[in-house]
């Protein structure tokens, strides 16, 4: 039998803290809590509204219905609410992460990520979930006393899944920038957890169970969600699934599921992978060509709902830090998941369709890239930075010396616009005859 944390004081000042102000003035009908709060800053800020312009599988508008990173966030912060009430833990807390937790994806999905990071490489790279952690501490304009949204020590650190600086040695793909885990701050964000931004060797770093909770919410919707649109956009058809390349490749696909199968765990066998499949197989093959969508979506209810009543929170330490409670998942729950993820990956990212417009994706940020470099840099000093939006030169003329900064700015520029934006921007600057709008 779990714990619950009904009795944990989440409204203690080392959750609730904020680094710029403490206690924020509030009307005095204002019954809202510190996390309600905070989840009413991501709703309002600009990073989430952009989310609805961003790819989650399908290009936005490219099919009726389909998901974009706005309607993902939402429905994994549905699934972490449901997630938060069972182990007692404040649903604005999770849903706070969960709203958030994309913020930092930039156009065209990862490999918008992979274009910004090969410009980053040598500058300090480039990552979704860092980018989240500088737009709520850096980029937000919010207050004009201090940058970021100012969320509650709790809601930072809900937030970070991967507590360690980059490792320029192995260009570790999951990171924090440099830049933005100054001293002060990580002392003040890790004050009373006993623990600290931790080295980038450590493959297994420790999160809260707000985090935890976030991301498992996460990768239920991401491996449900995303098999729904694609089986409804009818690129997954499930009477092939029967074959034997299928399911060797989705096999060598769980099976080689990085940081999925810890340690003590032995990774599925074909026969468990082969059985989550005919599940499926069995479930919808029989209403192929046209899948009724009240038929996914019963199975898809079906799915979600046992991830989120599985598992049970462990105490991991002495239950007087968030850090001290972990959330553990039954291996055949794991498995499920991952052959669902797996079928996303596979046969939906890597078909001709989606990777063509991911690939199209990935050369217009190249271009675009090299584009507002040259701007800063190869122009005379008059003509310099004219490409960007006026209210950013100042900013760029500050770090005109400085090579990384001003590739920074430059992703943080490119990172937060909708990929309709990108692509009028990419029209305005090379296609022939276009009229600038």
């Amino acid at each position: 039998m779990g714990v619950s944390l009904s009795d944990y004081n989440f409204l203690s000042e080392r959750e609730t803290a904020r680094y710029n102000v403490t206690d924020p003035p509030r009307h005095e009908e204002d019954r809202r809590s510190p996390f309600e709060r905070d989840r009413s800053r991501i709703i309002h800020s600009a990073a989430f509204r952009s989310l609805q312009g961003k790819t989650q599988i399908f290009e936005p508008q490219a099919a009726d219905f389909m998901r974009s990173r706005l309607t993902h966030s939402i429905e994994v912060s549905q699934i972490g609410r449901g997630l938060a009430k069972r182990f007692g833990v404040p649903g604005s807390l999770v849903e706070t992460a969960c709203l958030a937790h994309d913020l930092g994806h930039p156009p065209f999905g990862h490999t918008g990520e992979d274009a910004l990071n090969e410009r980053m490489d040598e500058h300090g790279g480039f990552e979704g979930n860092a980018q989240t952690f500088r737009i709520v501490t850096r980029i937000e304009p919010k207050h004009k006393d201090y940058s970021g949204l100012d969320l509650c020590r709790a809601s930072l650190l809900a937030l970070i899944k991967y507590p360690f600086e980059r490792n320029e040695a192995t260009k570790d793909k999951k990171f924090l920038y440099k830049d933005d885990t100054t001293e002060d701050e990580m002392v003040w964000l890790y004050d009373g957890s006993r623990q600290s931004l931790l080295s980038e060797s450590n493959p297994r770093p420790p999160r809260t169970l707000p985090c935890q909770l976030m991301d498992w919410a996460d990768d239920i919707a991401y491996s449900v969600h995303d098999l729904e649109d694609g089986i409804a956009s009818g690129l997954l058809r499930p009477s092939t699934w029967r074959s034997d390349h299928f399911m060797d490749t989705i096999f060598k696909s769980v099976r080689g599921a990085p940081n999925v199968w810890v340690e003590g765990q032995s990774a599925p066998s074909e026969e468990d992978v082969a059985a989550v499949l005919t599940e499926l197989v069995d479930a919808l093959s029989a209403w192929e060509p046209e899948i009724p969508l009240d038929v996914i979506r019963e199975l898809s209810r079906k799915f979600i709902n046992g991830f989120v009543v599985a598992g049970e929170v462990v105490e991991n330490g002495p239950g007087d830090s968030l850090f001290d409670f972990k959330l553990v998942i039954p291996w055949e729950d794991r498995v499920r998941n991952q052959v669902l993820k797996a079928i996303t990956i596979e046969y939906l990212l890597k078909s001709d369709i989606t990777a063509g417009a991911f690939f199209k994706g990935h050369e217009i940020l190249d271009r675009l890239f090299d584009a507002f470099l040259k701007s800063c840099k190869e122009l005379p000093l008059r003509n310099r930075y004219l490409l960007f939006p006026r209210r950013m030169r100042p900013q760029l003329r500050e770090v005109a010396d400085n090579q990384s900064d001003l590739r920074r700015l430059i992703c943080d520029y490119l990172g937060s616009l909708t990929e309709g934006q990108v692509r009028r921007l990419y029209a305005r600057f090379f296609e022939p005859g276009h009229a600038p709008v």
